[in-house]
């Protein structure tokens, strides 16, 4: 068989990677949570690359378990399950932001108290840590299902095939979603709002919130 005569099926992979990740659940909590945390773009970077890598590496390992078993599609009680976790792990996220603008948190502010440093400093890193835990579950519980197909269609080329569409699959994802991000976070910073800097932690809150509502939504109308 050709090795060019893959080729078409790698396009269709990488065009199904590229609309997949154009969804605004695999970009847009990541510039919330940038502004919120005050991250810088590198920090930004850093984290959705590692995200991105845990989604891309969740989809792979179906793709491989359809690959060796020929199976059409996973089971839907497991997809569930990864649907409940991202969905979950976000709002619980937007809960938090919530809260933090409740107890005072609307917007980061820089003082010179040196004794309250090392106390800012902890409760900074706990809400990092929250924030990018919720941001690595959301990817990596929602593997791209419409890229399954894909991998049960380069069956006949092999582990080749295989290891091709895996790289297509994480070129496409993840150029997009730093596309996407980088291009929404230049764009907020063009037009700043002031109402929207003094209760941005609220506004995340509320969006992540309806965010996962909305995936939880959708991806269970794709298992039903």
């Amino acid at each position: 068989m050709s090795d060019f005569s893959i080729l078409p099926i790698l396009l269709t992979g990488l065009f199904i990677a590229v609309v997949h990740a154009m969804i605004p659940t695999h970009w847009l909590p990541f510039v919330m949570a940038s502004r919120t945390q005050k991250w810088s773009w590198s920090k930004t970077q850093s984290i959705l690359l590692i995200a991105g890598f845990g989604h891309v590496i969740m989809t792979t390992l179906l793709g491989a378990v359809i690959f060796v078993l020929g199976l059409g599609v996973y089971h839907s009680r497991i997809q569930t399950y990864f649907i409940t976790i991202a969905s979950a792990s976000i709002a619980l996220f937007g809960l938090y932001q919530i809260y933090q603008y409740k107890r005072g948190y609307k917007h980061s502010h820089c003082e010179d108290n040196h004794d309250h440093n090392h106390q800012d400093d902890l409760k900074r890193k706990s809400r990092d840590g929250w924030a990018i835990l919720s941001l690595l579950s959301l990817l990596t519980f929602s593997p791209c299902e419409s890229f399954l197909p894909v991998y049960l269609s380069a069956v006949s080329y092999g582990w080749k095939g295989f290891v091709l569409l895996s790289l297509v699959l994480a070129v496409g994802t993840l150029g997009t979603m730093l596309g996407f991000t980088w291009l929404s976070a230049k764009t907020i910073e063009r037009y700043k709002m002031h109402w929207l800097e003094e209760h941005e932690k609220l506004v995340s809150g509320v969006g992540l919130i309806i965010l996962a509502i909305v995936l939880f939504v959708i991806e269970q109308s794709h298992v039903i």
